[in-house]
């Protein structure tokens, strides 16, 4: 059984402040590190890819049923001034909203602002809510990690995208009750070396 589904975001058209570049671009390189850490503690990772549609996507971890199912984003607003994380999960009391407590602790601490919280995404888009978290069988969650469209948000992400993953893969972690062991200063340091830092 694989543990945990990767879906890193595939909007591709979907582009941020400055050199941001895209959120797909963005969550995958974010995706590689929780997926490294994870593997690294010895849980079993698949994750989408690119090409695919978000159906697609969905169609593929309900065929591999893994433990639970994380949706990596960044966030966007109207104004462009939101700034901090969030993390939905379909409706509370669940292994969904467990799941996403654990990720936002560590992700929230991480992150320079006030966050947003722990949420339900079934009323969002007009009552529809979250087509990734309404139709997938696992238990999942969808993290914004902050907002793209804001200059400080948009640069702290490329500037931690190392951070982002280790903090993530350390809520994960948790969820499962497996204690998080740091990674050797090496392994660590060329990771950050070849995720962190991009200037506008």
């Amino acid at each position: 059984m694989i543990d945990v589904y990767l879906s890193p975001s595939l909007q591709e058209w979907n582009v941020g402040y400055g050199n941001y570049g895209t959120e797909e671009q963005r969550m995958n390189q974010i995706a590689d590190v929780v997926a490294y850490e994870l593997q690294r503690h010895g849980l079993s990772v698949a994750r989408n890819s690119p090409e695919m549609s978000l159906a697609q996507a969905v169609a593929e971890s309900n065929s591999l049923n893994p433990r639970v199912h994380v949706a990596l984003h960044s966030n966007a607003s109207a104004s462009g001034e939101a700034r901090g994380a969030e993390v939905y999960t379909h409706r509370f009391g669940g292994e969904g909203e467990r799941l996403a407590r654990d990720i936002y602790q560590y992700l929230s601490a991480l992150t320079p602002t006030e966050d947003l919280g722990v949420k339900e995404g079934y009323q969002t888009f007009n009552g529809q809510g979250m087509y990734e978290l309404r139709r997938t069988v696992a238990p999942a969650i969808l993290a914004e990690v902050a907002f793209h469209d804001n200059r400080a948000d948009a640069q702290f992400i490329m500037d931690h995208i190392y951070e982002l993953g280790r903090e993530i893969s350390k809520g994960i972690l948790q969820y499962f009750g497996i204690p998080y062991t740091p990674d050797t200063p090496e392994d660590a340091a060329m990771l950050q070396y070849q995720y962190n830092g991009s200037t506008f």
